[in-house]
């Protein structure tokens, strides 16, 4: 056995896979063999692999949930951490939540609705890890992971020490955050909630659910959201989106200095839009679906071909959510 493997096998034992196909655990379904794939239970056993990596000079990325994620049809030659940390620990009485990194981000929402404790309930729509939430800064129907973060524990790759670092260090911005510039992996995350009414935490998990059915795809092989929405500073960014669709553009989005990027493309008619087995949605135009048939490349492809479009037509470049896994690096 090679020396890496035999490491690998010594922290996780037999939850350790040579050339494992990506495409059984990414939302869509695509990508190559990684040449290894550990699955880790805890935060020390996420630690211990992180540091065998980098010892034995092998390139590695953590995994979640799978979403958000982009794995290149010729696989990933080096290793995979798979975070499978779940732990959900709830204090009712003071509102605190700790969550390690591998807990489902819906699992969270449910639990702390069902304890009376508010906050959270908008991240039952979210399909990913809190691990992926909070180094992206997830959010969605008005909530953002940030709000009720208070701090989160990290491995720091590079100081080969854990930490905790609190949420003003992490310096946490729409659909980003300092974690997406530092060799840190995220080990768990405490969030402060608020005591509500049972009942209102779990109609308010119901609305959210509703809302989601109504405007996202159903059962597709989808990855989240494709693009960043568009912020600007000033509206002298806006110049050549002003000059195309004139009025059409909405007051609020203004007021919000954000301009949604499925908005964009769905004035550019694109919806529906394939190329092999990739689509643009029908029902919103910033997720982009594979009906099985559709290769890592074509996916590529189609989100290239719509950030071409949206910057010829309004000026504007939009920002992949997705992350590429395997791809070279530009």
């Amino acid at each position: 056995m090679k020396p890496f493997l035999q490491k690998l096998s010594g922290i996780v034992g037999n939850d350790v896979k040579v050339d494992e196909p990506l495409m059984l655990h990414t939302h869509f379904k695509t990508g190559g063999p990684a040449k290894y794939l550990a699955v880790a239970e805890t935060a020390e056993e996420i630690v211990e692999l992180v540091k065998a990596a980098v010892e034995h000079h092998v390139d590695w990325v953590i995994l979640g949930g799978g979403t958000n994620v982009l794995a290149n049809d010729k696989g990933f030659d080096g290793l995979i951490i798979k975070a499978a940390n779940r732990a959900i620990e709830i204090d009712e009485s003071t509102g605190r939540v700790v969550a390690q990194a591998g807990a489902l981000s819906s699992a969270v929402a449910r639990k702390t609705a069902d304890a009376g404790l508010t906050g959270l309930e908008w991240a039952i729509s979210l399909p990913g890890t809190i691990g992926g939430a909070v180094r992206g800064n997830a959010g969605c129907f008005g909530g953002e992971t940030k709000d009720h973060l208070m701090d989160i524990e990290v491995f720091d790759a590079e100081e080969e020490r854990v930490k905790r670092v609190s949420k003003r260090a992490l310096q946490m911005s729409y659909r980003d955050s300092k974690i997406k510039r530092r060799p840190w992996v995220v080990l768990s995350a405490v969030f402060q909630l608020e005591r509500a009414d049972r009942e209102v935490t779990n109609r308010r998990i119901e609305e959210v659910l509703k809302c989601r059915l109504a405007s996202q795809p159903k059962n597709a092989k989808c990855a989240g959201c494709a693009f960043k929405n568009f912020e600007f500073e000033n509206e002298s960014e806006l110049e050549k989106l002003k000059e195309t669709v004139g009025d059409a553009i909405p007051p609020h989005f203004l007021e919000q200095k954000r301009i949604p990027a499925g908005w964009l493309i769905d004035r550019l008619d694109l919806k529906g839009t394939c190329i092999g087995g990739a689509c643009v949605n029908q029902a919103h135009g910033n997720f982009v679906t594979s009906d099985g048939t559709a290769t890592s490349d074509q996916i590529a492809e189609l989100l290239a071909l719509l950030k071409t479009r949206v910057r010829n037509a309004y000026g504007i470049q939009l920002h992949e959510e997705i992350q590429y896994i395997g791809f070279p690096r530009s």
